[in-house]
């Protein structure tokens, strides 16, 4: 299935996002970061380039968590966008795809902007939690879908030795 924002920005929302009246955070910057990462590399998990989904989206996730958990300790809105979008970036670049043909995520060439965004999504403290769940998520889609995802062909199996006699 192709990557929609809509389906992160709920995940974001309710699973990762202050609600809106509350202030019922994360207990620390480690279970904000984890709540992310789990939200994205769900959401990542179904992801496809050509017939392929990706095998190491799961695998990468505490990846994700331990950049995640640096960029949400920064003290300003815009630093911390940006380390959480070269975050999303490091995790999708070397995300490999399909059992068969074998595709590996190039780094993606969106990283910049998509921090920028989330930073903006971060530096609105009016906007309610729904609004910046759907920047956020927009600017995670924007990086993930700036990788190409290169596939190699499947090496083709070596006939059986020639009998001699």
């Amino acid at each position: 299935m192709p990557l929609v924002p809509n389906s992160l920005a709920s995940s974001l929302e309710n699973d990762w996002l202050s609600k809106e009246g509350s202030d019922n955070f994360p207990d620390s910057v480690s279970v904000s970061a984890d709540r992310f990462a789990t939200a994205v590399s769900n959401w990542f998990a179904g992801a496809l380039a050509a017939p392929s989904s990706p095998q190491t989206a799961a695998a990468r996730q505490s990846q994700l968590k331990g950049l995640a958990q640096v960029a949400l300790s920064a003290m300003d809105a815009q630093a911390a966008g940006t380390q959480l979008g070269n975050a999303v970036a490091a995790y999708v670049a070397g995300q490999v795809f399909g059992p068969s043909a074998v595709g590996l995520a190039a780094p993606p060439v969106a990283a910049a902007a998509g921090g920028a965004q989330i930073g903006a999504a971060f530096a609105d403290l009016k906007a309610p939690p729904s609004a910046r769940a759907q920047k956020i998520a927009s600017a995670c889609h924007l990086i993930a879908t700036s990788s190409i995802v290169a596939f190699t062909l499947p090496l083709p199996v070596p006939p059986p030795p020639a009998k001699v006699t």
